[in-house]
């Protein structure tokens, strides 16, 4: 399920119930990635799981640079996306972070399935990121998480 109307829906569901967490310690953390690039985390959301909800099985990873928007206003920006995209069968998880120096944004998504990551990377959540971005900036993967998820990313304190 990736229709933005029913993901804004269940995401006001998600808050109302209470299992929307901000993990606020996360923020200014840096992570450092598989293939040696560092982010600064600026948000980190959860989905409380229901009960004797698995683990989720896959990353989706993209990285872009927005075109005519700084760094700053992507920032406040990413807040909108976030109560669609939440609500998406699957969501449970998200680092936001960015590279200062270079305007390169990152997410890091953790689905309950590859499936659930693979219909993320089709939605319109995905193509309305990629259409505000400079274009060869685009890329993403999906790790599953039988890969083991420590060696996609470290994360540190700055």
């Amino acid at each position: 399920m990736t229709n933005p109307i029913l993901g804004f829906f269940r995401t006001i569901g998600l808050f109302v119930a209470g299992r929307v967490k901000y993990h606020t310690g996360s923020k200014g953390q840096v992570l450092t990635m598989d293939d040696g690039k560092k982010f600064t985390v600026f948000r980190h959301v959860v989905i409380r799981p229901g009960k004797n909800a698995p683990e989720p099985q896959a990353v989706f990873v993209v990285r872009f640079r927005p075109k005519k928007m700084s760094v700053r206003a992507n920032i406040r920006f990413s807040l909108l996306p976030m109560m669609i995209f939440m609500g998406f069968s699957g969501f449970r998880s998200k680092y936001w972070a960015v590279d200062y120096e270079t305007g390169l944004c990152q997410g890091l998504y953790e689905w309950q399935t590859a499936a659930d990551a693979e219909n993320y990377s089709r939605s319109v959540a995905m193509r309305f990121m990629a259409k505000r971005s400079d274009p060869v900036s685009v890329e993403w993967r999906i790790v599953e998480k039988g890969k083991d998820k420590k060696s996609l990313f470290e994360l540190k304190d700055k």
